[in-house]
């Protein structure tokens, strides 16, 4: 879907933080926080439904920023699911939530 290009975007953004829990970063609108709190609804491991903290956070994004990262290769290296990633958009009822 037209959605699955944000959700991958934000899904690779957050990986990338968990390289970086040690330093306070506040990325594309979103704090680390934020951006952590959704990755347990992508995990490969266990993933559970995003939850209102995530979905909220989506919500103010700035996926022009986002969108950047959309090529990263991280994806895979920290478990995240890409066929969760492609959902978490529609799992969080962003409707009208910019496309890649």
């Amino acid at each position: 879907s037209s959605l699955s290009g944000t959700a991958m975007v934000i899904v690779m953004v957050m990986a990338s933080l968990v390289v970086e829990r040690s330093v306070a970063i506040d990325l594309c609108g979103m704090t680390q926080a934020e951006l952590n709190e959704c990755l347990p609804a992508v995990s490969k491991n266990n993933p559970t439904s995003p939850s209102l903290l995530c979905c909220n956070a989506l919500k103010h994004a700035d996926y022009t920023c986002l969108c950047g990262y959309k090529n990263s290769p991280w994806l895979g290296s920290f478990g995240v699911d890409p066929k969760l990633a492609s959902s978490l958009p529609k799992e969080c009822d962003l409707t009208n939530a910019p496309t890649c």
